[in-house]
């Protein structure tokens, strides 16, 4: 009888070894990112990384100044799904400034009753009634509109004029500050200055100077009281509204 041959399996390499696994780094380690800003406010930069972060005592925020450089770099630490977070948010809002337009009326304001209401459009009237109680003047009168239109941190310049040919140089720098969903401006700097006049039949020149210096914040859409100032020897005064016209 033919030999039975008993053949042992006995336990050989695999045709296809399973790729040991690496350990994976841990996915919450705190990670160190620069972000160089281009268009934003560096400060509002700062507030827009600092709202990604939900549990703010793990997170830290630092604007840097580096030495000779003019750029703007935000460094932050941060676990790395925070720091997408940050990342999209900051490609999605620093982008190439819009370009805003601005309306200005001068109006001549009165502590007498007397025409001229209608010809004070609907946006003026709204916001001279919101500061009805602060305002003495019971009639106002357009004098002149301007319009400005500019990206911000470049300034910009009209020239306004009143009834007897005056005129009043205005100035305005501005940086956005908001969001698209609730986006505000700041006006840097607002001035409105009176340029040397003489008038008709009179011997006397009226010499120029700053009537207005301020700053303030003002939403896209709504009109504000910017300043006013009274008229030498007159019963009368001047009024300077804004009007922030929504971006393009």
């Amino acid at each position: 009888l033919p030999a039975l041959l008993l053949v042992a399996l006995l336990p050989g390499p695999l045709a296809a070894k399973q790729a040991e696994k690496q350990p994976e780094p841990p996915s919450n380690q705190p990670q160190d990112i620069r972000y160089e800003i281009r268009f934003m406010d560096l400060h509002t930069a700062e507030v827009l990384a600092w709202d990604q972060c939900p549990q703010k005592e793990r997170c830290r925020v630092a604007s840097l100044a580096l030495p000779g450089e003019k750029r703007k770099v935000l460094e932050v630490r941060a676990e790395p799904a925070v720091q997408e977070k940050i990342a999209r948010a900051l490609a999605r809002e620093d982008t190439q400034p819009r370009t805003h337009g601005f309306q200005i009326v001068l109006l001549a304001a009165s502590v007498k009753p007397g025409g001229g209401g209608s010809e004070v459009p609907a946006n003026v009237q709204k916001a001279l009634a919101d500061l009805k109680g602060f305002l003495p003047f019971k009639s106002y009168e357009v004098l002149d509109t301007a319009w400005l239109s500019g990206t911000q941190d470049r300034g910009m310049e009209a020239r306004l004029v009143d009834r007897q040919g005056a005129g009043y140089l205005v100035a305005l720098q501005f940086h956005d500050t908001g969001t698209p969903a609730d986006h505000t401006l700041f006006a840097d700097a607002f001035r409105l200055r009176a340029e040397a006049f003489k008038p008709q039949g009179s011997t006397e020149t009226r010499p120029g100077g700053s009537l207005i210096d301020t700053s303030f914040g003002v939403k896209e859409g709504e009109t504000i009281v910017v300043g006013t100032s009274k008229v030498s020897g007159s019963n009368e005064a001047l009024v300077v509204l804004l009007t922030a016209v929504p971006a393009s």
